[in-house]
């Protein structure tokens, strides 16, 4: 019989830890320990993400900054968003991590409620099937290597 009451006490203490573990795990998994929309403060310098990305290129003389407005349509739970650009060329990445990046080309990084949700290779874009409420969208141009022109646009829109 006392084998049993250790055994049984091991069994006990075995599914204590297998819960904490299990708790442990699944909270990891539901938060973002990286939350993307801390990666980005407007105003400070920027920093490659890793050794394999170029430094941004300077700036050519005699041509302008790239600048940034977003015009959103909500139809119903559908927002149709067109980003108007000026000196800045939307450009389709061709999946090389450490490709130089050129001034005025790139992408643009996508923002929801300050939650990543992609990149943007085209000034025209649909989101679908958004929850009724506000939402803030942001977007931020960036060069092919994914280091930011510090040039964002963020509206608030309202899903009914």
């Amino acid at each position: 019989m006392k084998v049993f009451i250790i055994s049984m006490r091991n069994l006990i203490l075995g599914g204590i830890v297998f819960l904490v573990v299990l708790v442990a795990g699944i909270v990891l998994l539901v938060k973002d320990p990286l939350h993307v929309s801390d990666s980005y403060h407007p105003g400070e310098a920027s920093v490659t993400a890793s050794t394999n990305s170029s430094a941004p290129p300077s700036q050519p003389s005699g041509t302008a900054k790239p600048s940034l407005n977003m015009d959103i349509t909500v139809n119903g739970t559908t927002a149709e968003v067109s980003l108007l650009t000026q000196n800045f060329e939307f450009v389709q990445e061709n999946g090389e991590l450490g490709q130089t990046p050129v001034y005025g080309k790139g992408h643009a990084h996508l923002y929801l409620n300050g939650e990543s949700k992609g990149m943007i290779y085209h000034p025209e874009f649909i989101l679908k099937k958004l929850p009724k409420g506000e939402h803030e969208i942001r977007v931020e141009l960036n060069y092919s290597n994914h280091l930011p022109y510090k040039v964002e646009a963020t509206k608030k829109i309202v899903v009914k």
